[in-house]
C-alpha cells in the first residue's frame, strides 16, 4: 500500500497519536520522526493501522521514538492488528518494549493510565483528561 498522505498528528488528552497513512516505510519513517520532535509528548500513540509492511530503517526510527519518549518519563503504544507487521518488528528490534494494541482505544487508554498514574505520582490526580468517548 502505498502513503498518499503524510502522518497525521494530533492531540487526545495529552497524548499524541501519529497516524500512518499506509506502510511504513523509510518516508513515513522520517515523518514520524519529524511530527514527534515538533510536539512534546510523554505519550504517543502510532497508529499502524493501514500498514501492511514495516521497512527496517522505520522499525529503527520508532524505536528511537520510543527512546526519546520514555526518557522524558512517558511511553509509546503502536496499533496494529496485522500479525505480519507485528512480527516485522519483533524480527527488527526485538526487546524495544514497544506495546502493541489491536484497537487506538486501547492504546489509547493504556497510554492514559501511565499518564494518569504518573500525575497521580506527582500529586496531580485531579488533572485527568477526556474520557474515550471524547474520541468519537
Amino acid at each position: 500500500m502505498s502513503n498518499d498522505v503524510a502522518v497525521q498528528t494530533r492531540d487526545f488528552g495529552g497524548c499524541t497519536i501519529l497516524t500512518v497513512p499506509g506502510d511504513l516505510d523509510a518516508a513515513s519513517a522520517d515523518e514520524i520522526g519529524w511530527a514527534a520532535n515538533s510536539v512534546d509528548s510523554r505519550h504517543v500513540v502510532v497508529d499502524l493501522g493501514r500498514a501492511g509492511s514495516v521497512d527496517p530503517s522505520a522499525a529503527t526510527a520508532l524505536v528511537g521514538l520510543h527512546e526519546r519518549v520514555r526518557a522524558r518519563g512517558g511511553g509509546v503504544c503502536v496499533v496494529t492488528r496485522e500479525i505480519g507487521v507485528r512480527a516485522q518488528l519483533e524480527r527488527l528490534v526485538p526487546g524495544s518494549a514497544l506495546r502493541c494494541y489491536d484497537q487506538i482505544g486501547d492504546a489509547l487508554e493504556a497510554s492514559m493510565s501511565d499518564r494518569d498514574a504518573a500525575l497521580t505520582g506527582l500529586g496531580g490526580a485531579a488533572l485527568a483528561g477526556p474520557a474515550l468517548a471524547d474520541l468519537a
